[in-house]
């Protein structure tokens, strides 16, 4: 298991550093034209309708840790980060599949279970390390333009994206286990999140569906930038993932593989 996954996160070395690099490049951009939007995003903001504001959670934007939650963390990075994740769940297995590797892997003694540990395990570490590089940036990007970034809600913010990350990974095994194609596998998963997200959405913008919002992973998800993380919601996202890849690893066992 080590050994597969140190191989999966020394095959994906460059695709993680531009990720890394990419992510943060947007943090910085954020954080280096804030002190100059400050006051005028204020009194955009106000002009807005309630609903509105209400919908894409955007009570004030007078903190940049506000800014950063309705222009990056609300959907940018939790969609990205999706994307990686359910690409990395794909490629690991469908994709190796379909390149002739995976029968060959599965001939030595490792089994389903093994191959599947090892891909969670890898992509962990590449989530961890994308965060981890993506919120330095950013934070020393405040620090650099003045923009008064909070360390410990900044790494909260950041930090409260690995649960949903895991989940689309989590989406992702389970298609594995009934698919055979990569392209379908991330899109199946990539789609759900999108749909997640749209079913937060329209428990927001009209109060009578307010309850369609406990099937969707944002309402947990919150904005931990702006408040922390809450601990209940965290553990809860990262238990649903892990119970997502558990039974599309059962499903894997017991697929044929052509």
């Amino acid at each position: 298991m080590t050994a597969i996954a140190a191989r999966a996160v020394g095959d994906r070395a460059r695709s993680l550093t531009i990720w890394a690099l990419s992510i943060g490049a947007m943090g910085v951009l954020f954080m280096a034209i804030w002190p100059s939007v400050e006051g005028a995003i204020g009194t955009a903001i106000d002009a807005y309708p309630e609903s509105l504001k209400q919908a894409f959670g955007i009570t004030d934007l007078s903190t940049p840790e506000q800014y950063l939650s309705a222009e990056l963390m609300s959907l940018i990075l939790p969609l990205a980060l999706a994307i990686f994740a359910a690409r990395a769940v794909a490629n690991a297995i469908d994709g190796a599949q379909e390149r002739g590797h995976l029968d060959v892997l599965l001939s030595a003694p490792v089994s389903r279970r093994e191959v599947v540990a090892a891909t969670f395990a890898a992509l962990a570490v590449q989530l961890v390390a994308i965060l981890a590089v993506s919120w330095l940036l950013t934070y020393l990007a405040s620090l650099v333009a003045g923009a008064g970034l909070s360390l410990g809600l900044s790494l909260a913010g950041f930090a409260n994206l690995l649960p949903l990350s895991l989940l689309a990974a989590g989406i992702a095994m389970l298609v594995t286990g009934l698919a055979q194609r990569a392209g379908a596998v991330t899109g199946i998963a990539v789609g759900a999140v999108v749909a997640m997200y749209v079913l937060d959405l329209v428990g927001r913008l009209d109060t009578s569906l307010d309850w369609v919002r406990y099937g969707s992973a944002f309402k947990y998800y919150g904005a931990a930038i702006e408040d922390g993380i809450d601990p209940l919601a965290f553990t809860g996202v990262l238990a649903a993932a892990a119970v997502l890849a558990i039974a599309g690893t059962l499903l894997f066992e017991r697929r044929d593989i052509a």
